[in-house]
């Protein structure tokens, strides 16, 4: 059996072996548990208060001596429910709270977060945000790898990129002139000189800075959000496309 499902639910170590324990053993005092589990004492009653206010163990009396057993697994299928339904209480609670936090930040602190993304996973996360924000991307130094680098996904991305009209201008490496991803919709692009060629393109959009390294045939993902640089990096944009062939 998988013990890895009962820790993703948020039952302990020790709550998975008394439950799992007791599943088989049925009904037993606490002295046959400790022998059975090789837990001392105290964990096995700590284990098992815990387990009963999730509704997973129960007991019976029997000759003034407790006798505890599993409760019915599917009895597992509520505790998850009610956790659910506890997660969704405090979801909506937090929605409510968040206006108000949001009003304690100071306008004259700057925000800015930072994230690192890698693989073919990590470089989807950022095409996937590009389609969120649904604003127009600059990138620098575009070494024209993504069609083949996600032969499925791309085209998919383009799809949803130009239905939502999301345009892009592109300083390409020198080497990509000719090939086809140069020339797709909703798409300006020109080509930085030879000697700029570098395996690093800088991706802006919204708030957004992201720079991608490839190595090989993977990429690392350097997102930075703050309005203030990615504003500037526009701007730096501009005046590398006005001097770009």
């Amino acid at each position: 059996m998988d013990q890895k499902i009962f820790k993703d639910i948020g039952l302990t170590n020790s709550e998975t072996l008394v439950y799992t324990t007791l599943l088989k053993t049925g009904s037993i005092k606490v002295g046959e548990l400790t022998k059975e589990t090789n837990l001392h004492r105290s964990r096995i009653y700590e284990a098992i208060n815990r387990l009963q206010e999730k509704g997973l163990v129960s007991y019976v009396i029997k000759n003034n001596i407790k006798y505890f057993e599993a409760s019915d697994p599917d009895n597992l299928i509520t505790y998850i429910e009610e956790k659910k339904a506890e997660l969704n209480q405090k979801e909506t609670s937090i929605k409510k709270l968040i206006p108000e936090l949001k009003k304690q930040i100071s306008p004259l602190k700057p925000h800015a977060e930072a994230h690192v993304f890698s693989g073919k996973e990590g470089f989807k996360t950022i095409r996937k945000d590009v389609l969120r924000q649904k604003q127009d991307i600059y990138l620098i130094g575009a070494v024209g790898k993504e069609d083949k680098y996600l032969k499925y996904f791309f085209p998919n991305f383009e799809k949803l990129r130009i239905k939502n009209n999301i345009k892009q201008k592109i300083l390409y490496d020198h080497e990509v002139k000719g090939k086809k991803i140069t020339k797709l919709p909703l798409m300006e692009s020109k080509f930085l000189q030879k000697e700029y060629s570098s395996p690093t393109v800088i991706n802006i959009y919204a708030d957004r800075v992201v720079n991608v390294l490839w190595q090989g045939e993977n990429t690392i993902c350097f997102m930075i959000i703050n309005k203030e640089i990615a504003d500037s990096y526009k701007k730096w944009f501009q005046l590398l496309w006005k001097s770009s062939e």
